[in-house]
């Protein structure tokens, strides 16, 4: 077993490794960019390739990237479109940093119900699956049953993941 954290990336991810040594984490979770916002905050290569070689000195893995709290994949066109580029930025950050996934709370699917919004909500994912690197997962997390949110719980997520039958 590891005992990680979320560490902050304020700042710049040069400082992310010295911040997670300093708690003792032996894994940790990061935004790439924030949280709220659609903006997206590109890595140089530069800054990713340091931060590769830091985590593996410090014996810090596996990492994950935490992805927008603005994603949903049972929304609007224009909020699904935002969704999947959001995603898909996410998802080359983490196989570029060397991190094995993202993971990302799935929306709300606005009081249509679970099985109203499952054929978008597939389609979306698969979506960014085609369009991400191979390197990475996306990881489904729960959203504790909280009422109109999509995957609140286990079964719903277990649906998810097997009609885009894929790598999650």
């Amino acid at each position: 077993m590891k005992l990680g954290a979320h560490i902050s990336a304020a700042g710049g991810l040069n400082k992310v490794i010295d911040r997670a040594q300093a708690i003792g984490a032996e894994t940790i979770q990061i935004f790439a960019s924030s949280p709220r916002s659609w903006a997206f905050h590109h890595t140089p290569e530069d800054q990713a390739q340091m931060f590769r070689c830091q985590s593996q000195l410090a014996g810090i893995s596996p990492i994950f990237l935490h992805g927008s709290y603005l994603v949903n994949i049972g929304g609007t066109p224009d909020l699904i479109l935002k969704s999947i580029n959001s995603l898909c930025q996410n998802m080359e950050v983490a196989s570029q940093i060397g991190a094995k996934g993202i993971i990302f709370h799935c929306g709300s699917h606005k009081g249509v119900g679970f099985d109203g919004v499952l054929k978008q909500a597939t389609a979306t994912l698969d979506k960014v699956l085609s369009n991400s690197p191979d390197d990475v997962s996306m990881i489904l997390e729960n959203s504790a049953g909280m009422g109109a949110h999509i995957g609140s719980s286990f079964n719903e997520i277990g649906r998810l993941v097997t009609a885009i039958d894929r790598r999650c």
